[in-house]
């Protein structure tokens, strides 16, 4: 698999006495609609941007229609509310190697697609293809581990809150979150769920928002879709409007 380019790592790993609550953004519709809709009014939804961070961590294997919907409308969005976007990305196959920081700005211009590890290196690494039961190690390794890695030095054990945008069809997987949940201080919430928005709501909120059909994030090389009646999509089909720009 060729390689391709990435940004070394960035400072910004110092404590941050000043935040208090973290946004994981998996970049689809669920954690989009979430985000996007919280920033239109972020005290009307107990946020204070200047003390939040939005989370992202690649795994290096996004479609790219997904990475270029959230460059053209989110990233302005962010940049607007001078929002914290954190960019982060294993640096490693061992958990020895750590964590690189692709971005940290208010002022975010692109989206990253990888760092110096992707999840395709692990998997061929060793040889081995996406899980189809149990435990998705593989999104615990790209995605957990690595945003754990950043809020426990960032944070240092002080409590903070975790927004996390599980949908309302969801409920087993915010238990599953807190059962599981080992950061020291760490609340997890689950506004979505609270809202009573499914995966159709956060859709239909986007493509009122943004006259675009948002699709669910994944690998390209996941199972996953498959096993839930969705097929993967190929390149260039995904979901933009007749005529839209790209």
């Amino acid at each position: 698999m060729p390689s391709t380019a990435f940004t070394p790592s960035l400072p910004g790993l110092a404590t941050d006495d000043e935040l208090d609550t973290v946004i994981n953004w998996g970049l689809g519709a669920d954690s989009t609609a979430y985000l996007a809709r919280m920033l239109t009014d972020p005290a009307a939804h107990g946020i204070d941007l200047a003390r939040t961070a939005v989370l992202y961590m690649a795994t290096g294997s996004e479609w790219p229609e997904t990475r270029l919907l959230c460059e053209e409308f989110m990233l302005p969005l962010l940049r607007s509310r001078g929002v914290r976007f954190v960019q982060l990305a294993r640096a490693g196959h061992l958990k020895a190697d750590g964590i690189t920081i692709l971005d940290d700005s208010r002022h975010p211009e692109r989206l990253f697609a990888r760092g110096l590890w992707t999840l395709w290196d692990e998997l061929e690494s060793v040889g081995t293809v996406p899980q189809q039961a149990g435990v998705r190690k593989c999104s615990l390794r790209a995605k957990g581990e690595v945003g754990d890695r950043w809020i426990t030095q960032v944070f240092g054990g002080r409590p903070f809150r975790q927004i996390m945008g599980f949908n309302a069809d969801e409920e087993g997987r915010r238990f599953g979150d807190q059962a599981a949940s080992k950061v020291p201080g760490r609340t997890g919430v689950f506004p979505l769920i609270d809202w009573g928005w499914d995966r159709q709501q956060c859709e239909a909120y986007l493509l009122d928002r943004f006259g675009v059909h948002w699709p669910k994030s994944y690998c390209t090389f996941c199972c996953f879709p498959h096993l839930h009646g969705r097929a993967a999509r190929p390149p260039g089909t995904h979901a933009l409007p007749s005529g839209h720009r790209r």
